[in-house]
């Protein structure tokens, strides 16, 4: 498919809402966020980097993954996850919300996207008083600006656009998984 691309700048015409219906590994890391802690491990690290991504994947493996989507501006792309999980095996207790990770977003044409993580922050959580509170405070975790404190700067993901038409988007990150 990504061979029929019938745009000429792919990374250009992708505005808009996007729901991710299938990828190559696993759905999580099409977020901002986990971009950017592979971003940060590099290619030397690449395997830590993936045991880390498969230990994510086992200790959240009681939850469920509903919706993903990814809403893409001029300079910002926002990634929305729905999440169910398991507060403890076996018990039929179950915290729900959508976690929202922002980013910016740079395009550099024909193909590809430089993004830097800003924040991650839960909506609609489903835990009484905790889901007013997240929903009214607009609390949001400023991983970007904790990168920048901590290391001196905030890793840029890099993201390749090889396909998009009016209904369907492919884009790969930097170990070529697509999305």
């Amino acid at each position: 498919l990504e061979a029929l691309n019938p745009t000429a700048d792919p990374a250009t015409d992708c505005k808009g809402e996007w729901d991710l219906c299938i990828s190559s590994t696993q759905l999580f890391r099409s977020s901002p966020f986990f971009q950017s802690l592979r971003a940060l491990a590099g290619e030397e690290n690449k395997a830590i980097a993936e045991n880390g991504f498969d230990l994510h994947e086992k200790a959240t493996s009681t939850g469920q993954i509903g919706r993903v989507r990814q809403t893409i501006t001029d300079d910002e792309l926002v990634n929305e996850v729905d999440l169910s999980v398991g507060v403890l095996p076996g018990i039929p207790v179950r915290v729900k919300g959508t976690v929202v990770t922002t980013a910016s977003l740079k395009v550099m044409p024909p193909e590809e996207w430089d993004v830097k993580v800003k924040g991650t922050s839960v909506k609609g959580s489903n835990v009484p008083f905790l889901d007013q509170m997240l929903d009214d405070m607009d609390l949001e975790v400023p991983v970007g600006s904790l990168y920048e404190q901590l290391l001196g700067k905030n890793p840029t993901s890099v993201l390749r656009t090889f396909y998009v038409d009016e209904s369907i988007r492919i884009t790969r990150d930097c170990d070529e998984n697509f999305y």
